[in-house]
């Protein structure tokens, strides 16, 4: 298998592998009681989230170095 097969075959699993993550996320959010709803939302719930927004808040930040592929 020549490098650019290999290339392609990574960037591939990797693209798959960061939509199944960031479906994973959604669905847990989505677990959480959604506003509104029937179940009685305590401050455990707030922390949650407020902690998942932190973690993707990061994530978002535009500060992270370019990667040079390495």
């Amino acid at each position: 298998m020549n490098q650019n097969q290999i290339l392609k075959d990574a960037y591939v699993a990797a693209h798959a592998d960061a939509l199944r993550l960031a479906e994973a996320v959604r669905q847990m959010i989505e677990d959480q009681p959604a506003p509104g709803g029937d179940t009685r939302i305590g401050w455990d719930h707030v922390g949650t989230l407020r902690h998942y927004a932190a973690r993707l808040a990061e994530l978002l930040e535009p500060n992270e170095p370019e990667d040079d592929g390495n």
